[in-house]
């Protein structure tokens, strides 16, 4: 099954918003795998997931298996999302994947909390602004208010780098 994009920039079957853009795609048994300029669509039971760039924690090739793995940011404290996408033919939607996600990226910075366990302060571009992610190196105990009120204060201070 092959996923065309047309040279209107559109994939058949795919509802975009307006003025979005297509930028590559390929086929899944599921339906097309899309990248937009503003997220990424893969195919779910009832239609598309969209998953913006600001939350594409990670994304990766998994050759052996032939499977683009993305990892989808979650609020903190919840686990996240892994997708696995098995695609024909992915060269150009895994340049435009990591061009968008590299893309995305403001500033990233690991701030210590407790000894050398710390959070990943991330912030990513969003149409609307820049939305903070927060990554928590397993051991760090966010139920503890005390490690709660360094998590915060980490936030604020890596925002203040980039935020009047």
């Amino acid at each position: 099954m092959a996923a065309f994009l047309r040279r209107s920039g559109r994939v058949e079957g795919v509802v975009l918003e307006n003025g979005e853009r297509a930028l590559a795609s390929a086929a899944s048994a599921a339906g097309s795998v899309v990248a937009t300029d503003r997220r990424l669509l893969v195919p779910a039971p009832d239609g598309y997931h969209s998953i913006g760039w600001d939350r594409v924690d990670r994304a990766a090739w998994d050759g052996d298996a032939e499977v683009l793995v993305v990892a989808e940011s979650a609020p903190l404290g919840s686990p996240r999302r892994d997708h696995r996408l098995r695609v024909e033919d992915p060269r150009r939607l895994l340049d435009v994947v990591r061009e968008q996600v590299t893309a995305s990226v403001v500033l990233t910075r690991h701030v210590p909390i407790d000894g050398s366990l710390g959070v990943r302060v991330t912030g990513r571009r969003r149409r609307d602004g820049i939305a903070w992610l927060v990554a928590v190196d397993d051991g760090l105990r966010l139920e503890d208010p005390a490690i709660r009120r360094l998590v915060d204060a980490a936030v604020a201070s890596v925002r203040a780098e980039v935020e009047p």
